[in-house]
């Protein structure tokens, strides 16, 4: 158990809930210019990041029917930007009535936190454009179907999960007890676990409704069937609770969309191609916290055109997501902070909130893989008749 990631987390959490005001502010410090230490190396690697996974998912399609890869990306654009359409639409219903406190307005009595020291790391390419060149890239590797671009493609998105596994993950219980730390003496803490304690229940009940939903729809609204469906889930879903990797899930969200599906070949091509890029719980999670954290740092929510902007770029990026515990926040944070309007600190804050949530995120984001291969397996039969 000592060495389970979320158990680290959570012992991180409380820790520093304990402990903070023990701690002379010098020391609090210390602790949070790792946690910017960890971030500002995060964010130089970045593209490097969107790169490699967007390129190696590109190619990962191989020489399948053109039609039928053309199909399930549009699918998977389609139920990306429909779960974070539909956490809009519940934030602009709910947040009026959930009476969240502004932190910008918080009277705080404790000292600020600062960071001792900041890297200053230099910035070669945008994450916008190292997306841009990932699709480029892929597309024209993928049109010269050369053997060793492909080779070369898998062997990069490797080492990069490699450095993210070896340099990244491992301290994250350090980045997450750093702002843990500076949000509890700034005095912020316990208003946003005030706050935040009604929309991780909203969240919660938000991501259960929408998955639940697609397993009925896949049923018929068959009771026997929906719960036959799940039945066949459930274990691939724990099991992503306590791994926080969908990859590393896949071979049973694989056997449960097989004997689901009744289709093994389709379920060999829609699970590997769709596990790190098709992500329920991350989309309706990220959307909904981000917007909360806009909200209550009082900014006014963006309006429906300017919002449309950042689901566009929000599905595009998720091409680039790693199957890796707090890989499918980190390629957002550019894309948060540019298109939503969160401030660095917000968005920092929002890195860690997921953080704490991943294993119940990539549960989620398990079973509404399983869902999306029902779906999409029989719409695609209907067309194909």
């Amino acid at each position: 158990m000592l060495k389970s990631l979320p158990f680290q987390l959570l012992v991180c959490l409380i820790g520093g809930l304990i402990i903070g005001d023990y701690l002379s502010p010098q020391t609090i410090s210390y602790f949070f210019s790792i946690s910017c230490l960890l971030k500002d190396v995060l964010m130089f690697i970045l593209p490097a990041v969107i790169f490699s996974y967007l390129f190696a998912a590109i190619l990962s399609f191989g020489r399948q029917a053109p039609g039928l890869i053309v199909s399930v990306v549009l699918l998977v654009i389609v139920s990306n930007a429909t779960t974070v359409l539909t956490a809009y639409g519940i934030c602009k219903i709910a947040l009026p009535f959930l009476g969240c406190e502004n932190l910008a307005n918080l009277n705080v009595s404790k000292e600020t936190i600062e960071p001792m020291w900041r890297l200053s790391l230099p910035s070669f390419i945008s994450p916008d454009l190292a997306m841009l060149s990932g699709v480029i890239v892929g597309l024209v590797a993928s049109f010269l179907q050369k053997p060793g671009i492909k080779d070369f493609a898998f062997r990069l998105r490797d080492w990069t999960t490699i450095a993210l596994k070896k340099g990244f993950i491992p301290f994250l219980p350090l980045y997450v007890f750093g702002f843990i730390l500076k949000l509890d003496r700034d005095g912020a803490l316990s208003v946003l676990l005030q706050n935040y304690g009604r929309i991780f229940l909203l969240g919660s009940l938000l991501i259960v409704v929408y998955i639940g939903f697609m397993y009925a729809l896949a049923a018929n609204f068959r009771w026997h069937r929906f719960i036959g469906y799940l039945r066949e889930m459930l274990p691939a879903g724990l099991t992503g609770f306590s791994t926080m990797s969908s990859a590393a899930t896949m071979p049973l969200t694989l056997a449960a969309a097989e004997r689901n599906l009744g289709n093994r070949e389709y379920a060999d091509f829609v699970i590997p191609t769709t596990v790190n890029i098709h992500m329920i719980g991350d989309g309706l999670n990220i959307a909904l916290t981000g917007l909360v954290l806009l909200s209550i740092t009082g900014h006014p929510l963006p309006d429906f055109s300017t919002y449309l902007v950042f689901v566009f770029y929000y599905c595009i990026t998720k091409f680039s997501a790693a199957g890796i515990p707090g890989g499918g926040v980190i390629v957002i944070l550019p894309v948060i902070q540019a298109h939503l309007g969160l401030s660095p600190e917000a968005t920092s804050l929002l890195a860690t909130i997921y953080i704490l949530q991943d294993p119940i995120l990539t549960a989620a984001n398990v079973m509404g893989n399983g869902a999306f291969a029902l779906l999409t397996g029989k719409l695609l039969k209907k067309a194909k008749k």
